[in-house]
């Protein structure tokens, strides 16, 4: 059990704890927090061993595989138990039970920035504001805490269908969706009852490791972006090489594989991408153990395969969070280099800040557009002289107002 101190609780959590003037809610309020940060906790050291399945084949049974990560799916069991029934002990249950939905993704994730005004708590705004603050707190409590324990029962019930598998993938994608979501569950219930004393507290302050679905796409997509040039120069450069020279290419995009699998972006992928990048290392692995040499014609027709999966998973683009967030910061480019435009002439200085400014707002675009993303890099080594300045103004105000074109 990882115990949770008044010191590890984030400032603005213990402010809107010390904020409550009934003594009695604030200690119910204070024990759901130090159960939920503590269920966090037992979850974040819940660590997959996915190299088990990426590279290393063997007759175990999958739970003879995952064996070790027994104890820690437990104690992260428990420790959501222990929130639940803290939950019960604590605060009445509503007279009039809503049945809720368990999409924390759909309730969470759509914007980043306040907590929201309950949603999804209580039927109507009308109603919820004419609870006591003891009833808006007991409403929110269960019907969060009722969808938590539904992801827990869920949990189990996927758990004991995947270990019946000869397969160890099924049991790995269950541990690792179960874990994702079993998350949300907790940072929503913990969101769902602050809110009722601070509607407009941002979830970062809440929790500051907190991931909005902003950031975390916009994180994603940036990797993803790097790893389709890597493996498109791999693809291009084993083109004419031998099965001799192919071996250093072929290790040095495994250990890119493996540095992409490390990052905390690759636990957002939905089971199937995994499953894909997962397999597409297991088949590198096995080309480069062949002891006759890499056999070419199956290497490339995996890397030709792999290209076309990451080429597929452009469709992240399409995400309306980053459809809204890459307009914003390509309108606010292209105002800076309108700006930049006028000034060529009279204020170099000025033009190239302005230009600068304009570069570094698409940072976070990278993967919306592959030539927008060449030119930022072409800019970080090689600006532009005095005398190409306007040129390369002209060049940038062209490439983000068709990269704004295809956003739509």
């Amino acid at each position: 059990m990882t115990d949770v101190s008044e010191a590890t609780i984030p400032p603005a959590v213990a402010g809107i704890i010390s904020g409550i003037s009934d003594s009695r809610l604030a200690r119910a309020v204070y024990g759901t927090v130090t159960h939920a940060m503590s269920a966090l906790a037992e979850l974040k050291r819940f660590n997959l061993p996915q190299d088990s399945f990426e590279e290393i084949h063997t007759e175990n049974s999958s739970v003879d595989k995952h064996i070790e990560i027994a104890p820690y799916a437990f104690q992260a069991v428990a420790a959501i138990n222990r929130l639940i029934a803290h939950l019960g002990a604590s605060f009445v249950p509503p007279a009039q039970a809503e049945e809720q939905s368990d999409d924390f993704d759909l309730a969470f994730d759509l914007v980043d920035g306040p907590t929201g005004d309950s949603a999804g708590l209580a039927p109507a705004r009308e109603a919820h504001e004419a609870m006591t603050i003891d009833e808006q707190v007991a409403d929110a409590a269960h019907a969060f805490g009722g969808m938590l324990r539904t992801n827990v029962l869920r949990f189990a019930d996927r758990l004991e269908a995947a270990v019946k598998q000869n397969d160890g993938w099924p049991l790995l994608a269950e541990l690792d969706d179960s874990k994702r979501k079993l998350v949300k569950a907790v940072q929503g219930l913990l969101f769902g009852v602050l809110a009722v004393f601070k509607a407009d507290a941002r979830r970062d302050e809440i929790l500051p490791e907190y991931r909005s679905s902003i950031t975390e796409a916009v994180s994603l997509r940036s990797v993803l972006a790097d790893l389709t040039l890597a493996v498109t120069r791999f693809n291009n450069a084993i083109a004419a090489a031998s099965a001799e020279q192919v071996v250093p290419l072929l290790v040095a995009v495994s250990d890119r594989l493996q540095r992409f699998a490390a990052r905390p972006e690759y636990r957002t992928l939905r089971g199937d991408d995994k499953k894909a990048v997962i397999d597409f290392r297991s088949t590198l692995y096995r080309l480069r153990g062949n002891k006759g040499g890499v056999p070419m014609v199956p290497l490339k027709q995996a890397v030709e395969g792999f290209s076309k999966f990451l080429e597929a998973m452009g469709a992240i683009n399409h995400r309306e969070v980053l459809v809204l967030h890459d307009r914003q910061r390509l309108e606010i480019a292209r105002d800076n280099l309108v700006q930049a435009k006028s000034l060529v002439a009279d204020d170099p200085e000025g033009a190239r800040a302005h230009l600068d400014q304009a570069v570094e707002g698409v940072a976070t675009v990278h993967g919306r557009n592959q030539e927008l993303d060449d030119a930022r890099r072409l800019h970080r080594i090689d600006p532009p002289p005095p005398e190409d300045l306007g040129e390369r103004v002209e060049e940038w105000l062209g490439l983000v107002q068709s990269t704004l074109q295809r956003v739509g």
